[in-house]
């Protein structure tokens, strides 16, 4: 079955509006997010005192999420 008829399914059957969920789930897991985020940042803002303002780290961890050198 296409997309659009499971929709239309829940809908009439269950009485289940699926946009309505999915987007309730990702507004949900955004907020989540932004905490976590908001903690992390607490922390190493803690760590980086606690460390005198430098922190050096290694290649490996400065290196996350670049894309390789052709």
């Amino acid at each position: 079955m296409d997309r659009d008829r499971l929709k239309y399914l829940f809908r009439e059957v269950l009485g289940v509006d699926v946009d309505a969920i999915v987007q309730q789930v990702t507004a949900s897991l955004a907020v989540e997010r932004a905490k976590e985020v908001r903690e992390h940042s607490e922390e190493w803002k803690r760590y980086m005192e606690e460390k005198g303002g430098i922190v050096l780290l290694p290649r490996n961890v400065t290196d996350l999420g670049k894309k390789p050198r052709s």
